[in-house]
């Protein structure tokens, strides 16, 4: 398997939850949606874990960090015991693409990417997905629908230098292992108010 990183994307504004605040600091189940996430990946055998910020870096690292932001494009930060790898993005406003370009040119390794606004994918489908991981991509599948987080292996980094646009990885992807997987939680993310009232069964 090789190492691998756990990244967490939550660099985006969430503007289509139509909020003043951080969609990612409200709460899902008595916990900030990304503090979730990131229990869930602190849970997990990886070698390094890494969180890309951008909208809301202050308030995010004030939260879940106890911190200050630190005006650089990288600090490390202890959560629980734990180091992350904090990297700022500047050109969040970009999407997406931009917050896996910068993670890709961080990391030497393979990346497990997720994405701060899924909250309910489960630690068992994340290791189902760490299982797997090798040569190729690898996901969680729900009902066909791909889903996260994504194994991303190493020889994959190069591509992702490029990317642009509020685009994942998808276009890279056409030999995806997937994993069919019977939660729906590996494919809920919260992007609109209504989407708060969906609980996965």
């Amino acid at each position: 398997m090789g190492e691998v990183a756990g990244v967490v994307l939550a660099a985006g504004p969430g503007r289509r939850m139509g909020l003043p605040t951080p969609k990612l600091l409200l709460p899902i189940g008595g916990k900030p949606m990304l503090e979730r996430v990131l229990d869930l990946v602190e849970g997990l055998p990886l070698y390094e874990r890494v969180l890309v910020v951008g909208a809301y870096a202050q308030e995010i690292l004030r939260a879940l960090f106890s911190a200050e932001f630190f005006g650089e494009e990288e600090a490390v930060f202890e959560r629980n015991g734990k180091p992350w790898r904090v990297l700022y993005n500047a050109g969040w406003p970009e999407g997406m693409g931009s917050s896996l370009r910068l993670a890709a040119k961080a990391l030497s390794g393979g990346m497990l990417v997720f994405l701060g606004d899924m909250p309910y994918v489960s630690e068992k489908a994340a290791r189902a997905v760490l299982a797997q991981a090798g040569e190729l991509p690898v996901a969680p599948s729900y009902q066909g629908q791909r889903g996260f987080p994504v194994f991303l292996p190493a020889s994959l980094r190069p591509k992702l230098f490029g990317i642009r646009g509020d685009v994942g990885a998808r276009d890279f992807l056409p030999e995806c292992v997937l994993i069919p997987w019977e939660e729906p939680g590996v494919i809920l993310d919260l992007d609109r108010p209504e989407d708060l009232e969906v609980k996965p069964s």
